[in-house]
């Protein structure tokens, strides 16, 4: 998820950033676990763009459809639906309802990881 769209206000002109994100759980606080849980709220034409990272990476839907694309397969996943990413899958996705979406992410990073995305 780009650090852009963590913990602000969303910016409703651009496409890209139709939805804003907060922590609940924050790497640096879960240093014994490794991961992050995050919401990310998506408003009508929110997505976000595709790309990769070498974690393990959950996505649950809570409130309205989200389109995902992960590995190059495309699906439209509803609240109460769970997919996972595998690590360095190119995912993207984007709000499929007329109202707000909203996925719960829990991001997962295996001991041998050099991501450091929730480090910086």
């Amino acid at each position: 998820m780009p650090s852009s769209t963590v913990n602000r206000a969303p910016d409703l002109q651009t496409p890209e950033d139709h939805n804003v994100g907060w922590f609940l759980l924050p790497r640096r606080a879960s240093t014994d676990t490794n991961m992050t849980i995050v919401v990310q709220r998506f408003e009508p034409g929110g997505r976000f763009a595709e790309h990769r990272h070498d974690l393990l990476q959950y996505f649950y839907v809570t409130k309205g459809e989200m389109e995902l694309t992960i590995g190059g397969e495309t699906g439209v996943y509803a609240a109460g639906d769970f997919v996972s990413v595998d690590r360095d899958v190119p995912h993207s996705g984007s709000n499929a309802a007329d109202g707000e979406s909203e996925l719960l992410i829990v991001d997962y990073w295996p001991p041998d990881s050099d991501d450091r995305i929730g480090l910086d």
